[in-house]
């Protein structure tokens, strides 16, 4: 078993990331291979490929479709072991550490050891921890029967991502949902980056440059996005470039 995956590429680039998240549902294969290549041409560190509700057949033929333009990590990033598929790189292997839900804190992911082992995808120990910034609440938000983090308790999501961290996962990810109206607020990534010590994801919410160095200034070590590389994908470049603009003394 390889350490950990995350703080390796943090420290080989040093950097922060970006990660490009393309959802399956949401175009064909050959659209998401042509997104795909256009965020690797500005930069992306990595593709993930996932979303709410997609199902192995459209998980491999979306990585298959993207593999065979780029060379980049894919990172599958599941909603279920449906998503599980033999031809990506990695698997977030994720629990929803605010899930009131069996199934997205030991369920799935026992159904799906078995093929990660099988496939022989190398797997991302993740706590995933959803932060509620909308007033509509995002699909994953009501799929997912939610502990409700609100965005000012900010003790509550420290205490999941230490739970994370004595867990042994290797990465966090605050995550604010899919087109959510706000991202992860500053003051809870700065707290929770003061507490732990293993690399902290944030998505959700992050739509342009000055956002997205606001969050990597705060403490996040990769930004994700995935909405704004399907409605405005020339905006990628320009986060992208925010992010490389941070001067980064990494520690890990």
């Amino acid at each position: 078993m390889r350490g950990n995956v995350i703080e390796e590429w943090l420290r080989e680039k040093g950097r922060k990331l970006h990660f490009t998240l393309i959802d399956p549902d949401k175009q064909k294969p050959s659209d998401a291979a042509r997104i795909a290549e256009t965020c690797a041409s500005y930069g992306t560190d990595a593709i993930m490929v996932g979303g709410s509700t997609i199902s192995r057949k459209k998980s491999e033929q979306t990585t298959i479709a993207i593999k065979d333009c780029i060379d980049l990590p894919i990172i599958t990033f599941p909603n279920s072991a449906n998503a599980v598929n033999e031809f990506s790189d990695y698997i977030f292997f994720m629990c929803l550490m605010n899930s009131r839900d069996r199934r997205f804190l030991i369920g799935e992911q026992f159904r799906g050891a078995p093929l990660v082992e099988k496939f022989g995808v190398h797997p991302i120990g993740m706590g995933y921890i959803i932060v509620s910034t909308s007033r509509k609440r995002t699909t994953v938000e009501r799929i997912a029967k939610l502990d409700v983090i609100g965005e000012n308790e900010i003790e509550k999501a420290l205490n999941y991502a230490l739970v994370a961290q004595y867990f042994g996962m290797h990465c966090i990810y605050l995550e604010a949902g899919s087109g959510a109206e706000k991202p992860i607020p500053n003051e809870m990534i700065m707290t929770i980056n003061d507490k732990v010590e293993i690399p902290i994801i944030v998505g959700g919410g992050i739509r342009d440059g000055k956002t997205a160095l606001d969050k990597v200034e705060h403490g996040a070590d990769v930004i994700v996005t995935g909405t704004i590389a399907e409605d405005n994908i020339k905006k990628v470049k320009e986060i992208i470039t925010a992010i490389e603009s941070y001067e980064y003394d990494s520690s890990y």
